[in-house]
């Protein structure tokens, strides 16, 4: 369902945009707005369609530079070559020509080589572009960063409410000495990127890699929504479990991680000068690590705090609680109770 509102998004995006520009250069004049319009949809959908299937994939590691002229190039050949099919397919619909014949009319011969093909071409190279670097640099610096940081969201600090899950790795230190600094390296990466679109389809963003620690936090009402943040964490055990064959045919094992969840009341606001960040302060950060820390000596996989268990609504659901205790975490004055999780049978 999200990513079918999400290509219809794309899809009235495509229709303003392709419609949009043959309006306001030539006005409503030889079907030109029409054709734009459905250029623009199907374009958008198309490259909507590369994207989400992961087809470049293979080149995620490569070069910032190399990835934005890949991607872009890959973008105008889509643009170009629906630009000509539809205009020609349109012009033998409406006139009952052949494709011999739409293809030679003055009108077809104007728009492929008159300019009017470059021009669009060239438009898009330049949007493309310009979209492209901004996309590539908000991979870089962090979901919704850069936006936030735009807009200035979070310039003068403010209040709100959000879950957090410390999500760490079992074993972490064996697992570095039998790799070696580089084979380490290159394992947290396939770790680190395998579990993303766990996070990112249950409305996660990801604060900090510390280490092998992966940082998650939710907005408030995105996070207890159909029980996002826990939906993330048994997501991410499917994710390596369906995994698992090829870390160890890889690294020779694989993964094993444990969670600790809390949530509560953050101060968020940008920090810094030549290196600017978004950051969350509050004591609901330093509870949600100890809960994370407490999984280790009660042998647990995950650990949620009372306050969160109450907030989820996890009657009926897929999901089963288990009471662990009530716990003086290390460094706090006051006991959380946790709870352990469990997908039902």
């Amino acid at each position: 369902m999200n990513k079918l509102r999400t290509n219809l998004a794309l899809a009235l995006a495509g229709i303003i945009a392709g419609g949009g520009l043959p309006a306001l250069l030539y006005g409503f004049r030889n079907h030109s707005v029409v054709n734009g319009a459905i250029i623009g949809a199907v374009v958008t959908l198309v490259i909507a369609f590369v994207e989400q299937a992961d087809l470049l994939e293979r080149f995620r590691k490569a070069p910032f530079l190399v990835t934005l002229v890949l991607r872009t190039a890959i973008q105008i050949i889509i643009i170009t070559a629906f630009t000509i099919v539809i205009t020609i397919g349109l012009r033998m619909i409406r006139e009952s020509l052949s494709l011999d014949q739409a293809y030679h009319t003055p009108s077809t011969q104007q728009f492929l080589f008159g300019g009017e093909l470059l021009f669009i071409v060239l438009y898009a190279l330049t949007a493309l572009t310009l979209i492209n670097m901004i996309r590539q640099m908000s991979r870089m610096l962090g979901q919704n960063v850069l936006i936030n940081i735009i807009i200035g969201k979070y310039s003068k600090p403010v209040e709100e409410q959000r879950i957090f899950m410390f999500l760490d790795l079992d074993d972490s230190t064996t697992i570095a000495e039998r790799l070696g600094n580089i084979r380490n390296h290159e394992f947290l990466d396939d770790y680190f990127y395998d579990i993303t679109k766990a996070i990112t389809n249950s409305k996660g963003e990801i604060y900090q890699y510390v280490g092998d620690e992966v940082v998650v936090t939710w907005e408030f009402e995105r996070g207890v929504t159909n029980s996002n943040c826990i939906n993330c964490f048994f997501d991410i055990c499917q994710t390596m479990d369906t995994l698992a064959p090829q870390y160890k045919t890889k690294y020779g094992f694989a993964p094993k991680f444990k969670a600790g969840f809390h949530y509560g009341t953050v101060v968020t606001g940008e920090v810094g000068d030549i290196k600017k960040e978004i950051v969350f302060q509050g004591d609901v950060v330093n509870t949600a690590a100890r809960i994370k820390e407490k999984c280790g000596s009660l042998g647990a996989k995950i650990l949620v705090s009372r306050e969160l268990l109450d907030e989820l609504s996890i009657a009926n659901s897929q999901y089963t609680s288990e009471r662990v205790g009530t716990f003086l975490l290390k460094g706090k004055e006051h006991e959380v109770e946790l709870f352990s999780m469990a997908k039902r049978s």
